[in-house]
């Protein structure tokens, strides 16, 4: 599959030398997702398509730069139906272009158990192969195209599957939901941990790397086994009937629905494996309970914004009333409010409005009540999860579809185990801390920021 995937990049980078406004090219292919930020979408169309009544302009008008949820945060949940759309047609274009008609788009494993599943498959790399060249870009962390596992090249953030604890598919004042969390991580940690700031690393430039295709199939196969596993996704119209544009295999315009794409049992893919959740998951609520998700109990510990930098940051929570959830008679102790939970409650660290002024290239590490020890290591028990800052920043101040200002995304972690932890120890009647380990230092003028923390209880 991947030999015949490798030929039909070739062909579709050689199209688009030959007739780029095609939309079997790479060009037309890559700039679906977005357009590269040291251009314009305006001046592309102008330029690839001189006739302003040429359909297939009009195509490419409707299709270029529409990639969810980049450009809005309050369109999260359309990030996985959006991207298993754009597999679906793009796999039907290799079928065409290579003229294998059982081609399959294979997935990248690099949530697979050893470090070897983390280095960037050896095709990938061979610039000197004939026939595996197509798949080569220099636009990569060196290390990356050295074969060093991703997730250990310096500055990299670690991959991991934490976002499969989330209990609901989107938004909840608790759970920040599997779609969000997903796209912090995993997601987002592989982008910037293979690509730089013309290549993976970069939303406008990431499509042109080949591999962005076999990342976003293996997320795909995260969500099928999320679901398989007894989530379940949004029931609204409003969602389901959502409604996506591409080009089908012969570059004629297709419309895609949400709720066409929701069930693999109505589509002609599976995959050979599925993803199971990590220990510590909750359990699934009850359809009933997802649709009511309402916190019962709450000790939400609200740090005011939060600005990151080269060194670690840390936020000492202090208990305060949260009249927004309607929940009366907080008390200022911790460890009472904890006493009257059930035993079942789960708890949620949430990371709100997480955002920043530019990309800052370097990610960071999350630990809840550290015991302040040394340096701190993700092996401990307080590492809760890493924070990506993959496609946060706005890509750029000129770019038509630049994201709104002012609003970042929201990204939850299970910290159960760890809260219970910290009461069983008796460290729960203080303040807890919540440190923040950066990757790497963060690019000048980036300004990481995150609006609030708070530890919450459901």
């Amino acid at each position: 599959m991947l030999k015949i995937y490798a030929g039909a990049v070739g062909t579709m980078m050689a199209t688009t030398q030959s007739n780029p406004g095609s939309p079997l090219s790479w060009l037309f292919q890559w700039y679906t997702h977005a357009i590269p930020n040291d251009r314009t979408k305006a001046a592309e169309l102008a330029r690839i398509y001189p006739n302003a009544s040429d359909p297939v302009r009009a195509l490419a008008n409707k299709m270029w730069n529409t990639c969810e949820a980049h450009r809005n945060p309050a369109r999260e949940d359309f990030f996985f139906p959006w991207h298993r759309l754009f597999l679906i047609y793009f796999e039907r274009i290799i079928r065409q272009v290579s003229g294998e008609p059982k081609f399959t788009l294979p997935y990248w494993n690099y949530t697979g158990p050893s470090p070897q599943n983390r280095i960037l498959p050896v095709q990938f790399r061979s610039s000197g192969d004939a026939a595996w060249k197509p798949l080569f870009r220099p636009d990569r962390n060196r290390d990356t195209n050295d074969g060093v596992p991703i997730d250990q090249i310096s500055g990299a953030s670690p991959i991991d599957i934490k976002a499969m604890k989330s209990i609901v598919y989107g938004q909840t004042t608790g759970d920040a939901g599997l779609c969000s969390n997903v796209d912090n991580n995993p997601h987002g940690s592989v982008h910037g941990d293979v690509g730089n700031q013309r290549g993976m690393g970069r939303v406008p430039w990431a499509a042109n790397d080949p591999i962005f295709w076999l990342h976003h199939c293996n997320i795909d196969r995260l969500w099928a086994s999320w679901i398989k596993a007894g989530g379940a996704n949004p029931s609204s119209p409003g969602f389901k009937n959502e409604k996506f544009t591409f080009a089908d295999s012969n570059g004629a315009l297709v419309e895609g629905s949400v709720g066409s794409v929701l069930d693999l049992n109505d589509l002609d893919y599976d995959y050979d494996r599925y993803i199971d959740r990590p220990p510590g998951s909750p359990p699934f609520p009850s359809k009933l309970t997802v649709e009511v998700f309402a916190i019962r109990a709450v000790a939400r510990r609200v740090s005011g914004p939060v600005t990151l930098g080269a060194s670690p940051t840390t936020v000492k929570l202090t208990t305060q009333p949260a009249p927004e959830l309607n929940f009366q008679g907080i008390k200022k102790d911790l460890s009472v409010q904890l006493q009257s939970l059930k035993e079942d409650s789960v708890f949620y660290l949430r990371l709100n409005d997480v955002n920043a002024s530019a990309p800052p290239d370097a990610g960071y590490d999350v630990y809840l009540d550290p015991s302040g020890e040394g340096e701190l290591k993700r092996s401990e028990s307080a590492y809760v999860g890493s924070l990506s800052f993959f496609d946060v920043a706005p890509h750029d101040e000129q770019h038509e579809a630049a994201e709104p200002k002012g609003k970042g995304r929201n990204y939850s972690f299970v910290v159960t185990d760890r809260v219970r932890e910290l009461q069983k120890e008796g460290r729960l009647s203080r303040e807890p801390n919540v440190t923040l380990v950066p990757t790497g230092a963060p690019s000048e003028g980036s300004a990481p920021r995150i609006a609030s923390v708070s530890l919450v209880s459901s």
